[in-house]
């Protein structure tokens, strides 16, 4: 098992410091190379929904809220699951700002065709889609685990954010709406190997490394109970 220093050290070569979830405006997560050899980025989430990351359909996040079947909570309103996801591979999963194309299904089905990952404080966070502004804001702390793997030179790291949706500015399809979600953020990139010297074959952590593009990913995955009016 990779100790704090192993986990310290990869976090900073592959340039995958701790970073928080936020659903900021388009944009959220960034991860942020360092000039002076060191590779790291800071990913920062914006978004508010979430992703059945790594094309896993069936997954739920723990702490989120229950799938229930779409009904009716009164003669007008809709109360049903709402479901966001998105993930990529490889160079775009690498890149300072990644792009990470999302597609939400359920009470509402739309998309965001411009999601980015950037970076942004607020406790409020707006998704710009075709069938309106979905916002929410946080409701809890995020909380962030790591790992490494000296034998794979394999470092994820994932993020759980609790949050609830803010209906009084959230726009056209999403106006009016609420409900509690989570997200979940997954991260994973592979160290490079020493190819000569005495560490041949060990993984590559230094401040100089960089992370491979094979098996990069980047994802989201979340859910939602969504009631709109």
């Amino acid at each position: 098992m990779a100790s704090e220093a192993d986990l310290r050290d990869a976090s900073e070569a592959l340039g995958v410091p701790a970073w928080r979830v936020r659903l900021d405006g388009p944009s959220v997560p960034t991860k942020k190379h360092t000039t002076g050899g060191q590779n790291m980025h800071r990913l920062r989430v914006k978004l508010g929904a979430l992703a059945m990351a790594c094309g896993t359909a069936a997954i739920v996040l723990a702490g989120a809220p229950a799938l229930a079947s779409t009904h009716p909570t009164s003669a007008k309103s809709i109360t049903g699951p709402e479901v966001i996801h998105g993930t990529v591979y490889g160079k775009a999963a690498l890149a300072n700002t990644p792009h990470i194309p999302l597609t939400l299904e359920g009470v509402v089905n739309t998309s965001d065709s411009g999601f980015v990952l950037g970076g942004g404080k607020a406790k409020e966070h707006s998704l710009s889609t075709a069938a309106g502004k979905f916002t929410v804001e946080d409701t809890a702390k995020p909380q962030t685990s790591q790992t490494f793997n000296n034998k794979t030179c394999r470092f994820s790291e994932t993020e759980d954010l609790s949050l609830s949706v803010l209906g009084s500015k959230s726009t056209k399809a999403f106006a009016g709406a609420s409900g509690p979600g989570a997200v979940e953020v997954h991260f994973v990139e592979y160290a490079s190997r020493y190819k000569s010297g005495p560490k041949k074959g060990q993984c590559n952590t230094s401040s100089s490394a960089k992370p491979l593009t094979k098996g990069a990913v980047a994802s989201f995955l979340g859910s939602f109970v969504l009631t709109v009016p």
